[in-house]
């Protein structure tokens, strides 16, 4: 039954990732940048049920500083069973621009993750996404404005691998993700039809404490015609942080971690 399910969902993911990115998929595009993303990633079981998570983070160009942007990211999550969970995010994007007009996008996110079953010695991993995103604008010229995006996420992550020190376990993950903004309203500041294609290390230091690097290719462009289209090489930092006692785990066991 499980099995039918995954192979449901990896059809849809593919259905939904590959139609908003294929048809400027062959454009060249006419700018790249370098960012650098950082963030710190608590979290809190409550119950078996019902946990606390969240993010907070900075984000920013390296090749050159015309914006940076500051996230806080709180998150409820809830575990239907072993390979289900559902959560919701309230969030605050704050965007300071060089040149341009500073943004403040606040942000509610909800969210379908799966994972499952053991493929050998990796795990998958599923995401469906649904965004409500309202930008504010510094600028009074600029109209603050509502609009919806999808996303889907698709990915395998190995699993524990044993390292030099004893339960001190790494892994690696391979993620490609899609998006899509719904409706012709955005600003011509919001970039759309979104790839992002990631492959990251990650390192246990403790079964409370971990760490991700992060190399992410991202592809982007304007809704508006003939708008702008970007090609971003992220360089992300992810830090987590379990407080409380975590439950049990079988040591080396595949775990896909999805914030």
């Amino acid at each position: 039954m499980f099995n039918s399910i995954q192979l449901i969902l990896t059809f849809f993911f593919l259905g939904l990732i590959f139609p908003s990115n294929i048809v400027h998929g062959q454009e060249e595009p006419n700018d790249v940048d370098l960012q650098l993303w950082m963030d710190y990633n608590p979290s809190y079981e409550l119950s078996k049920k019902w946990f606390l998570l969240g993010d907070v983070g900075i984000r920013g160009l390296i090749s050159n500083q015309d914006w940076n942007q500051i996230l806080v990211r709180p998150t409820i999550r809830y575990k239907i069973n072993e390979s289900f969970n559902v959560q919701a995010s309230p969030a605050l994007f704050s965007t300071f621009n060089k040149d341009l007009s500073d943004t403040y996008e606040v942000r509610f996110t909800f969210d379908l993750n799966a994972d499952g079953p053991d493929l050998l010695y990796v795990l998958p991993f599923y995401r469906l996404r649904l965004e409500q995103r309202n930008f504010f604008y510094t600028h009074s010229n600029i109209e603050n404005n509502t609009n919806w995006r999808g996303r889907a996420l698709i990915g395998l992550e190995t699993f524990d691998i044993k390292g030099f020190k004893e339960n001190r376990f790494f892994y690696f993950q391979a993620i490609y993700e899609g998006f899509l903004t719904l409706g012709k309203e955005s600003a011509a500041e919001t970039f759309i039809n979104q790839t992002r294609i990631h492959a990251s290390f990650g390192h246990k230091l403790s079964r409370k404490v971990r760490y991700e690097i992060h190399y992410i290719w991202q592809a982007s462009r304007q809704y508006v015609e003939d708008g702008l289209q970007t090609s971003q090489n992220i360089l992300r930092f992810r830090f987590y942080h379990r407080i409380g006692q975590p439950k049990q785990k079988k040591p080396g066991s595949g775990e896909a971690y999805l914030h």
